[in-house]
């Protein structure tokens, strides 16, 4: 019984690692870019980059803004996909 349960144990530890793993992965959209704006105006390019290198704190001003792959918004910031509000910090 006491096997049991450590089995139990270690089934549900390796399946919640699992799930908040899968869970707190950025998913990307085929065919686009993420994008960080900084607080001059400018965008830099945040595909592929570790998020734990950047953060969005507090802030009602467009932090990152996910565009198809063949726009740049620091020539065109029009219709971005989505954003997410905050002020850009790092990269």
């Amino acid at each position: 019984m006491k096997n049991l349960k450590s089995t139990f144990a270690a089934a549900a530890l390796i399946l919640g690692l699992g799930s908040a793993l899968l869970t707190s992965a950025a998913t990307q959209q085929p065919g686009t870019k993420t994008w960080g704006h900084r607080t001059d105006g400018s965008y830099v390019d945040l595909t592929g980059e570790n998020p734990a290198d950047y953060r969005c704190t507090g802030s009602m001003q467009i932090c990152k803004a996910v565009y198809p792959d063949t726009q740049d918004p620091n020539v065109n910031p029009a219709n971005p996909i989505s954003t997410v509000a905050g002020e850009f910090s790092g990269l």
